[in-house]
């Protein structure tokens, strides 16, 4: 998968974060535009793209499964932070080389005719609040 490849990227943060796995190295850092994404990944087989803010984050990880059109998912997600009941919150730390850390939101949907719960979507922003 290559960034010219990407579908829904103009839905992305216009600034945000970067998280960008290639078959060769990890890419963590911030960008101010999609443009400057694009000359960053511009000839990179991606693996995984995750660009964000606090708000929102657009993602794309590449796969083999023909239920896939392009060979890749694409997905944008923007839910709210602050509702307790629809959100699992964890803090991931990062390898030293990138001395931050990322909070993970794990947006959960209950089913209240059986009383099951599964994470339905997340999504990635920084800090741990």
């Amino acid at each position: 998968m290559r960034y010219m490849d990407l579908t829904r990227v103009a839905e992305a943060p216009g600034c945000g974060q970067m998280l960008a796995y290639t078959r060769k190295k990890v890419i963590f850092q911030p960008y101010s535009n999609l443009g400057e994404v694009r000359d960053v990944l511009a000839d990179t087989e991606l693996l995984e793209l995750h660009l964000f803010d606090g708000q929102k984050e657009y993602r794309s990880i590449a796969s083999r499964s023909l239920r896939f059109e392009g060979g890749r998912i694409e997905a944008v997600a923007q839910f709210p932070a602050d509702r307790e009941r629809d959100v699992y919150k964890e803090t991931v730390m990062l390898e030293k080389e990138f001395g931050a850390k990322i909070m993970v939101l794990n947006h959960i949907h209950y089913d209240e005719s059986n009383g099951m719960a599964d994470i339905d979507n997340y999504r990635l922003r920084m800090g741990d609040e």
